[in-house]
């Protein structure tokens, strides 16, 4: 049987090393070790993922539970621990939030302080002690002696990398040939990486195709005959929340299909409305008549999965693109030029703009749909904002961070009060060397500190390149910034000239005009 204290040493010692191979190694010989739904579990945890999903528990709610715990340590197993976040997702209703706390302060009860960090960093989604999921994934392969790209294969149709690796290991390569395309089965959506230019993504591509990037909603429709389903990219059945696209998708002419696109809520001109405002209609059970009439959605359409019996994984992109636009009117498809010119990719990244779109995506003409894959088949190519804010505070950092303040609080000033308004975190962007200079700053303006947070003067200035500006309920502001990364520390620059909230909230309302 597995124990979770198993998994935290083992996790310790994948962030320890930095060699890739020895990694492997470690989590391969764990792998072998474990048993049935075991195999499942491990491979969860050390991905970072709890196969339930978001448990709808905040840093507010742990703070509680942790406060003041008796210790009476033994490790669990991984099954009880799975059994234990299952009654923790099935309390709902009055006096559920009193429960929860009152089971989680049960289990952390009986827990060492190791194993108490790494289920709240996994609860919070912040395991990254190095083994993510490409990292295991090599690790099953190597386990299970199976190629990884057959492994990946599975993961791309099934989506869950537990049940992937438990079949790989007890079943082998007849289990994983279950692992197919089928309808009213979602598929694991292929992801781009960031570049930033069109320079760059024609020198990684060659001639290409250039999509409008839209800001909405990723939706994957399932289609046979009559019944649709559709489904978010998190591979969640939203067909309920959105009866316009449902309707709309049993006119196309497919027999049987799965294919993609995003939807988006516009404005009267045509252009789309801010994100959040697209987001009120997903996941919703109620009131749906009335928002699908005060917020209708528009699907922009640009990938074909499958059709007629035939999974088109391997089909290439400028293939799966023309199959796709003889189906469905040119109104409801992305637009998109194939071009190999620089020139003629930046007029049409200057025309996505102007239509009040985030950029473009740029795919490989020849490129396979990589399910669940992040890679430079596919790359997307966004007008970056920057703003100078300040660090009110810092997060400790785990795994190769650990040590380091990371996990930086960024306010902007408002000039009434004399305050800095919190716009959200971010850690991204930091390279080693960032971490160790405002680690060594920060700890110099420090003025308290709490478990998991250092609390500064707000004097450090940095420069923070965003995407977008997003409402916020979890502010006191009331707007957060949407894909926040640091450039730079502004050494140059006092908090007095760092932007103030009012220049945020002005970028917000034009977002919505």
């Amino acid at each position: 049987m597995i124990y979770l204290k198993d998994l935290v040493e083992l996790s310790k010692k994948v962030g320890s090393t930095t060699s890739k191979k020895e990694k492997v190694s470690l989590l391969a010989a764990f792998f072998r070790q474990a048993k049935g739904d075991e195999i499942a579990l491990a491979v969860h945890y050390l991905s970072g993922q709890l196969p339930q999903g978001r448990l709808g528990i905040g840093w507010a709610t742990l703070e509680k539970v942790l406060q003041d715990l008796p210790g009476n340590p033994r490790s669990p197993s991984l099954i009880e621990i799975d059994r234990f976040f299952q009654g923790i997702l099935q309390e709902k209703g009055a006096g559920s939030s009193e429960r929860r706390v009152g089971l989680l302060r049960n289990l952390f009860s009986s827990l060492q302080q190791n194993e108490r960090e790494f289920l709240t960093r996994l609860m919070m989604g912040e395991i990254r002690q190095g083994a993510l999921e490409g990292l295991v994934l090599e690790a099953i392969a190597h386990a299970s002696s199976l190629p990884v790209d057959r492994l990946r294969q599975s993961l791309m149709v099934s989506g869950d990398i537990g049940k992937v690796a438990q079949v790989a290991l007890e079943e082998g390569t007849e289990g994983l040939s279950h692992f197919r395309p089928s309808l009213f089965h979602p598929i694991s959506p292929m992801l781009a990486n960031p570049v930033e230019g069109e320079a760059e993504a024609l020198e990684r591509l060659g001639e290409a195709g250039f999509e409008f990037k839209i800001d909405g909603a990723r939706i994957q429709v399932h289609k046979e005959r009559e019944d649709v389903r559709i489904f978010t990219r998190q591979l969640k059945d939203i067909t309920g929340s959105i009866p316009e696209i449902v309707g709309l998708a049993r006119t196309f002419q497919f027999e049987n299909a799965i294919f993609e696109g995003e939807a988006v809520a516009l404005r009267e001109d045509g252009k789309p409305l801010p994100f959040q405002t697209t987001m009120r209609r997903f996941g919703r059970v109620l009131d749906v008549q009335r928002l699908e009439k005060e917020i209708p959605l528009t699907p922009y359409f640009f990938d074909l999965l499958y059709a007629d019996g035939e999974s088109l994984l391997y089909q290439p992109y400028q293939n799966r693109f023309e199959l796709l636009s003889r189906k469905i009117p040119s109104k409801y498809m992305i637009r998109q030029m194939i071009t190999g010119n620089e020139k003629e990719a930046k007029d049409f990244f200057r025309r996505s703009l102007e239509a009040g779109h985030e950029g473009l995506m740029a795919k490989g003409l020849g490129s396979s749909y990589v399910a669940g894959h992040r890679g430079y088949a596919w790359l997307k190519i966004k007008q970056a904002r920057t703003l100078d804010l300040v660090v009110l505070a810092a997060e400790w950092g785990h795994g190769r961070r650990k040590g380091w303040l990371s996990n930086l609080h960024l306010g902007a000033r408002d000039p009434g009060s004399g305050n800095f308004v919190m716009l959200g975190k971010t850690f991204k962007g930091l390279t080693d060397e960032m971490l160790h200079w405002q680690t060594k700053k920060l700890l110099e303006l420090e003025v308290s500190r709490d478990q998991w947070t250092v609390y500064t003067k707000p004097e450090l200035v940095v420069e923070v390149a965003f995407n977008d500006v997003q409402e916020s309920p979890r502010y006191p502001g009331g707007l957060a910034l949407r894909f926040a990364r640091v450039k730079s520390f502004r050494t140059d620059k006092s908090p007095l000239d760092a932007d103030i909230f009012q220049k945020v909230a002005q970028l917000f309302e034009a977002r919505r005009r």
